[in-house]
């Protein structure tokens, strides 16, 4: 079975670094099983040790505004 990577960027919104889930469909799911739309270090390492490594983080630079 090959591993997932779940992309992630972040930005600072009123001085408080917030990191996000890039894509819609992944930020959704993520958002249902934690109540939030934001991520944290510890949420994004409970989801490696909760699926024993098969899913990986990635960060991208954070989109750019219109």
């Amino acid at each position: 079975m090959t591993k997932r990577t779940i992309e992630f960027y972040r930005v600072v919104q009123y001085g408080t670094e917030r990191e996000f889930v890039a894509d819609p469909t992944d930020a959704e799911i993520v958002r249902r099983l934690t109540g939030q739309k934001t991520i944290t270090v510890s949420v994004r390492e409970m989801f490696r040790d909760l699926t024993h490594g098969f899913i990986q983080w990635s960060e991208i630079l954070p989109p750019r505004k219109k």
